[in-house]
Formats: C-alpha cells, structure tokens, sequence
C-alpha cells in the first residue's frame, strides 16, 4: 500500500512539473500577446468551423482542437507563441495537453473567446 502511494505522489509530482502552457487571464492573453516575441505569434481558435465563422478574435485562424496535430506542418518553430482559446477552455485545454506533448512551450490558454473578445485592447 505505500509502494502504492509513494508512487502516486511522484507520478503526480512529475505532471505537475512537466507544464509548459499557462492559463492566463484574458488581461494576461493581451498583454502577453502584445509583448515581444521570437517570431510572430499566432492565435489559434480551437473551437468548430461554425463557431469561428460566427464569431473570432481579428488574426486568428481555425483549427479545431481534434486536429491541433496539423499545426506542426505550417509552426515547426516549436518555440513560436501559440495563444489558444474556445468558448468554456474544456477544448483550448485538449489542444494546450497535444501541443505541449508535441513539443510546443510558449502556450498561452486564454479558454474564453467572449471574455477575450470583451477585453481586446485597441489597435
């Protein structure tokens, strides 16, 4: 039983170190967006076709979360600004887990496209 527990807690100790991708705030998504970058950052609606043509943040592009791997074929600059988000963060956080398996570590979460959207700066 503490072989058991013993290796849960470094199981879990070892996911919780491995992160690279923040949920930020919407204020954080905008600020961090705005900041200096290596290369051009890109923002990535994870959400349905149909929602993004209802309705999406200006410079985004569309990639559903179930496809998120396609992304490696036009970002292979693995260290590139990835800002994600969806309408709830349930699906921003499926694509944050793939991209972070797949090498990616500058994600930024902002999971709410209308909290997103209320708050957008000015340009």
């Amino acid at each position: 039983m503490q072989r058991l527990i013993l290796a849960t807690v470094l199981l879990l100790g070892s996911v919780a170190n491995t992160s690279v991708a923040d949920v930020v705030t919407p204020e954080e998504f905008w600020q961090s967006y705005t900041g200096n970058h290596s290369g051009k950052p890109l923002i990535i609606d994870v959400r349905t076709h149909e929602e993004f043509i209802d309705g999406h943040l200006p410079g985004a592009i569309n990639i559903p979360y179930e496809q998120i791997e396609s992304l490696t074929t036009f970002a292979p600059d693995k260290s590139q600004s990835l800002f994600i988000y969806c309408r709830s963060g349930r699906r921003s956080g499926i694509a944050e887990a793939t991209l972070s398996k797949l090498g990616y570590s500058n994600i930024f979460n902002g999971e709410n496209y209308q909290a997103l959207a209320e708050t957008m700066p000015d340009h």
